[in-house]
């Protein structure tokens, strides 16, 4: 085998490229663990936020419901008039 000018043979250097393809292979490999890693991080993390908004969502509709229900025993004549004039404009919107 002979040198070359700067003093590394063929040999040297099929040898360096192979550890070098080895280790992008290696990487490769690595970085496709890593995506699989945080693709999974992200479900749980969007999974948790969904929960999260779920129960407050379902906070505040119960609130709303209560407070609903309260208006509706002080005043029940008013809320009759209001229920009465909702349901009028939509049935006149639904029949067009």
């Amino acid at each position: 085998m002979q040198p070359t000018a700067k003093g590394h043979s063929e040999a040297d250097k099929n040898l360096d490229i192979d550890t070098i393809a080895r280790d992008i292979a290696s990487l490769r490999g690595e970085l496709a663990t890593l995506i699989e890693h945080m693709k999974a991080g992200a479900i749980d993390g969007v999974t948790e936020e969904a929960q999260r908004l779920y129960g407050s969502l379902a906070e505040k509709s119960q609130h709303s419901v209560r407070a609903l229900g309260r208006h509706v025993e002080e005043k029940p004549m008013m809320s009759l008039l209001i229920a009465f004039g909702i349901g009028f404009i939509g049935s006149r919107l639904l029949s067009r």
